[in-house]
């Protein structure tokens, strides 16, 4: 919006110059008139840039477009911290152990808590490993931790750690705590026939150098504790189970929140409505409701549709070009809703602020089919959209829509000495519309200190047998200024403008072009005294 603020022109040494004194005290009573603030508000400034579009032809369009994805990763999955305990006690014989040698090496196998999933692999984002190990033997031991089919740049998860000797009565200990983030896990156990299953294997040996030492039944060759803190996969592949998700979700519009009485009747409308899948799951949507919810009048209308609303949807699974690619191809959903197979047109002349649906989504709804191949990533899962393309082409009866102009005087000494006075509203009015005007003085705290009402109705543009506005029509309205109102004029800093529109045609429906504007000038005409 292009917007222009003067101040008032007072300039008139020419008048005083032109004066011969008749004494040393003298007074003029001067008439002047000069402009306060100058504003042009095309439709753009009163819905917002954004939202609006023009064709070759300049007819406008409210087009509105938003995606967003509500679903969270942890309603497929939660992999919970994890504590695996690994402890072995000696046979009941003595055995004498010499430096460096291998007494303890064994593979072992920990499912993870993972519930309604059976994972296969898994690529890590974040994630810790902490190792405790108690050593209560009378020699240093050399402790190595593996997860073989845990791969970082192609290098196993290895840790070799020292644990200095102890005894029973006053054991050595060792905790460290490892980073596990960048790491890919087969999952599918030592063996490779298992799931959510991670496979580990722990040696100790003896110090190389240090001495010969017996052991006995009762000694605990091993007691060590594993943590797996955090973990958290950006990527997994495996059987992702037959997981119920839910999606409820409130979308904010720009036209309710603008508009503040009144009703439109729209020509037409198209909405359309896409569900993009990036799970590599199959997926069966239900939309249980989609509502438009005007909080204003507090008037919700339901969405009536056949094919969408209460009723089964099913998507595809989404496509990898290759493993873990990181940019699966979804598999899409689309509906376009108009006048003709919904309510659509009801449901914006709601003037709604917000959109509001429930979506229920089902994973595998026949199973697995997928031989355990299902994939998902953390940051890619389903995609709601929706576009609404709507022409500017309605009918306003009492439509009211808000919108605010900087406003300043740039010296209040040019003003103060200036008597009662009329302040003129003067309106060029190229929509085809008529206007009531009411003006609100608001200060720095943006506080309202006054509201002005607009006596006269300001008259639409002549409007041709096209109905097209041909030629702007020039309303002037006067509205007298007494000091307490020229003080708080004084002290304002933006000025609110609400227009209440009313289609002379009603219910005749009238396009809009981006040529329609509405030209305000406030002028002030007052009594300037001079002493």
């Amino acid at each position: 919006m292009k917007k222009h603020f003067f101040t008032i022109s007072c300039l008139l040494a020419f008048l005083i110059f032109a004066c011969k004194k008749q004494n040393e005290n003298p007074q003029w009573d001067v008439n002047v008139l000069g402009p306060l603030a100058h504003a042009t508000l095309g439709i753009n400034n009163l819905i917002g840039d954004s939202f609006i579009t023009a064709n070759n032809s300049g007819a406008l369009s409210i087009r509105i477009d938003t995606s967003f994805s509500n679903l969270k990763l942890d309603s497929v999955y939660q992999v919970p911290d994890t504590t695996i305990l690994t402890s072995q006690v000696f046979p009941a014989f003595p055995t004498t152990i010499t430096p460096g040698i291998t007494f303890i090496s064994g593979n072992n196998n920990v499912t993870l808590g993972v519930s309604n999933v059976q994972l296969k692999f898994a690529n890590i984002s974040t994630g810790f490993i902490k190792l405790d190990f108690k050593n209560t033997l009378q020699s240093k031991i050399i402790l190595t931790y593996t997860i073989p089919k845990a791969k970082k740049n192609g290098i196993p998860f290895t840790i070799t750690a020292n644990v200095d000797s102890g005894s029973v009565s006053n054991p050595a200990f060792f905790s460290q705590l490892y980073d596990f983030t960048g790491y890919s896990i087969d999952m599918t156990g030592s063996t490779g026939g298992l799931f959510n299953t991670i496979s580990y294997d722990v040696e100790a040996k003896s110090d190389p150098n240090g001495y010969t030492f017996n052991l006995f039944g009762s000694d605990t060759l091993i007691n060590l504790k594993t943590s797996l803190l955090q973990i958290t996969p950006n990527y997994v592949r495996g059987y992702l189970g037959q997981n119920n998700l839910n999606d409820t979700k409130e979308i904010n519009l720009g036209i309710g929140g603008l508009i503040r009485s009144g009703t439109v009747l729209l020509d037409s409308i198209n909405m359309q409505f896409d569900i993009s899948n990036y799970i590599g799951a199959d997926i069966q949507a239900y939309v249980d409701h989609l509502i438009s919810v005007n909080n204003r009048t507090a008037t919700n209308i339901l969405l009536s549709n056949s094919t969408l609303i209460q009723h089964p949807i099913n998507i595809n699974r989404a496509i990898d070009p290759y493993f873990a690619s990181y940019n699966p191809t979804p598999s899409l959903y689309s509906i376009v809703l108009n006048k003709n197979n919904s309510n659509i047109k009801q449901l914006i002349e709601n003037l709604p602020d917000k959109l509001r649906y429930d979506l229920k989504l089902k994973l595998n709804p026949l199973g697995n089919i997928s031989g355990s191949s299902d994939f998902i990533y953390s940051n890619q899962l389903v995609k709601t959209r929706i576009q609404i393309d709507m022409p500017l082409s309605f009918a306003a009866n009492q439509l009211a829509i808000s919108s605010t102009v900087d406003f300043s005087v740039a010296s209040s000494a040019n003003v103060d000495p200036i008597g009662p006075s009329t302040l003129y509203v003067v309106a060029k009015n190229g929509f085809p519309f008529d206007i009531n005007l009411q003006l609100f003085l608001i200060d720095e705290n943006n506080t309202v200190t006054d509201s002005i009402l607009v006596p006269s109705l300001i008259l639409s543009g002549a409007v041709g047998a096209n109905l097209l506005v041909s030629q702007s029509t020039t309303t002037e309205i006067p509205i007298p200024i007494d000091a307490i109102r020229k003080s708080k004029i004084l002290n304002t800093k933006r000025i609110g403008i609400r227009a209440t529109f009313n289609s002379p045609t009603y219910p005749q429906v009238t396009q809009l072009y981006n040529s329609y504007h509405l030209d305000l000038k406030l002028i002030g005409d007052g009594t300037y005294y001079i002493r």
